[in-house]
């Protein structure tokens, strides 16, 4: 009996100490968040943006001792919103990610690497992400940022260079083949995030 009651005593202890807080934070995305694809020709490089006009809630769990993950990572832009600064560009660029076929570009946070503090100065960290364009779905390694500011804004940024063959995309020409797109794209997103008050 007192055996038992020893380690009856010794389980209650061991789940005290191994059962960590966990603490959610959901974050509203907001408006001024943008999305920006950068590339070259064989004549000059060339910027599309898209501004964000959706309504994404991220949630965020987080566990001492592991890695951050998201409940709920899902931002959706709208492909067809890109603009590359001339009609015709943008024309190309919206043919060439099948923006009529496939009208959303989805990207889904999996995990942080780490916890980030949400302090005033830029913290750096890799990202886990799902990213959809033109119907196909890959997973990705992102190198993010986060930076608060004292207008309660947290500024969630990231960066990572792509190819269309990645999506399963060709690089559009024009003129023959006189203008031709390298097959090399870098993406950038800007999201602005504020924490829900009703959490």
């Amino acid at each position: 009996m007192k055996r038992a009651l020893i380690l009856f005593m010794a389980v209650i202890l061991w789940s005290s100490f191994s059962t960590s807080p966990v603490l959610l934070h959901r974050f509203i995305v907001q408006p001024e968040s943008t999305l920006v694809v950068t590339g070259k020709t064989n004549v000059n490089s060339f910027q599309c943006t898209t501004l964000y006009c959706g309504r994404d809630t991220l949630v965020l769990r987080e566990s001492v001792g592991t890695p951050p993950v998201f409940l709920k990572g899902n931002v959706q832009l709208d492909a067809s919103a890109f603009s590359c600064g001339m009609q015709l560009m943008t024309n190309d660029f919206n043919k060439t990610i099948k923006a009529k076929e496939h009208p959303a570009i989805a990207i889904d946070f999996i995990s942080f690497e780490r916890t980030p503090v949400y302090g005033c100065t830029e913290e750096r960290f890799k990202g886990r992400m799902k990213i959809s364009l033109a119907g196909i779905t890959k997973t990705f390694d992102v190198d993010c940022a986060i930076e608060a500011r004292s207008t309660g804004i947290i500024y969630l940024r990231g960066n990572r260079a792509f190819e269309f063959a990645d999506f399963n995309l060709t690089a559009p020409s024009r003129m023959m083949g006189m203008v031709k797109v390298e097959d090399k794209l870098e993406v950038k997103f800007n999201l602005a995030l504020k924490i829900d008050p009703n959490l």
